[in-house]
């Protein structure tokens, strides 16, 4: 569609009309809920990045390069560096432990401004209802129209319209903002157990065993781990043809791989805790996300029913002032019978 705006704006000119401005959109010019609201967001798609960029590495099962990888220093470290090199189950860990951190805290975000918000939401209430209990010329005005004291005003109505407008709009950006970091933690979730899954896969592997070994003769020993019998007969078959020196290299084999499985499965156990916090703080989300929703689509349909009642209001206000109320009945009698004491007295 062509920018027609450079026309508007003469055709304002020509009736002496101010021109048509651009916008600038300003976060500062925002209230605070809003600069949180949007610092919350930028922290989630961050941490929504970093782990979109560092999921190749984190899942690689290849193993560690022979030559050393260069460090760079923690001013040149980037997300593009780390997605490029190898990672240790360390820095796996790491990763992990820091991403749960970062989980946690975005949450605690997001439910303190939650908070905050109906605070304000129920500051305000407070504050509409005190108007009213203090009644005043506006109730006084309200009775002497034909109205309840306790009618609403055209002005609070439309002010309450306004507020639930206002509250249905936080509610939405703070079910964002939960559905933003939902999403987050099942990024990191799947991870792990992915992680966990290929870990588990290539401790069984039977192949990935005897591509490790580094004697030809270690298949006795593989073929030793199905069953402690089986072993036994292996070893004791082995033994008048084994040397010294061979048997003491598959006993350091050994306990080689049973360090490694005892490494491989503290690692499950860690990720298996750490997909267990997730969890909760998922199923945690889920519930708030429900609840919000339904919270929401009540704001809508308040708003909806406000003003519907403003309108309506609004035919009240005016059949009211046409019809005789009881506060103008009263006033005009009480005016005719001070003037008929007042004539009265004038007469006799």
């Amino acid at each position: 569609m062509a920018d027609i705006t450079a026309a508007f704006n003469t055709a304002l000119k020509a009736h002496n009309a101010p021109p048509v401005t651009s916008h600038r959109y300003s976060i500062d010019r925002l209230d605070e809920f809003l600069k949180e609201a949007y610092s919350i967001n930028a922290r989630i798609a961050d941490l929504t990045a970093y782990l979109r960029a560092i999921r190749p590495s984190y899942l690689s099962t290849a193993p560690a390069p022979r030559r050393p990888q260069r460090q760079n220093s923690a001013d040149q470290k980037s997300t593009h560096d780390a997605t490029q090199r190898h990672l240790s189950d360390t820095e796996r860990a790491s990763i992990d432990a820091e991403a749960k951190t970062v989980l946690r805290q975005l949450h605690a975000a997001v439910e303190r401004i939650s908070q905050i918000e109906q605070i304000r939401q129920d500051t305000a209430s407070h504050i509409a209802l005190r108007k009213r209990n203090q009644g005043g010329l506006g109730a006084i005005g309200r009775w002497a129209a034909g109205g309840a004291v306790t009618a609403k005003s055209a002005e609070e109505e439309m002010e309450e319209a306004r507020q639930k407008m206002l509250n249905a709009h936080r509610e939405s950006i703070v079910w964002f903002l939960q559905a933003k970091l939902r999403e987050a933690g099942t990024l990191q979730a799947t991870m792990m157990e992915i992680r966990i899954q290929r870990e588990v896969e290539k401790s069984k592997s039977v192949l990935y065993k005897a591509k490790s070994s580094s004697v030809p003769s270690a298949h006795g020993f593989d073929a030793a781990l199905d069953s402690e019998k089986t072993a036994t007969q292996e070893q004791e078959r082995a033994e008048p043809q084994l040397s010294d020196e061979q048997m003491q290299l598959f006993a350091q084999e050994n306990q080689d791989m049973m360090k490694h499985y005892q490494d491989t499965l503290d690692q499950v156990r860690t990720a298996e805790r750490s997909l267990i916090e997730i969890s909760e703080l998922q199923s945690t989300l889920v519930t708030n996300l429900t609840e919000q929703n339904e919270h929401i689509e009540q704001l809508v349909q308040d708003s909806f029913f406000t003003t519907e009642n403003v309108g309506r209001g609004n035919k009240e206000l005016k059949r009211a002032s046409e019809r005789p109320s009881s506060a103008r009945i009263l006033f005009h009698s009480t005016c005719a019978f001070c003037a008929f004491l007042v004539v009265w007295d004038l007469i006799f």
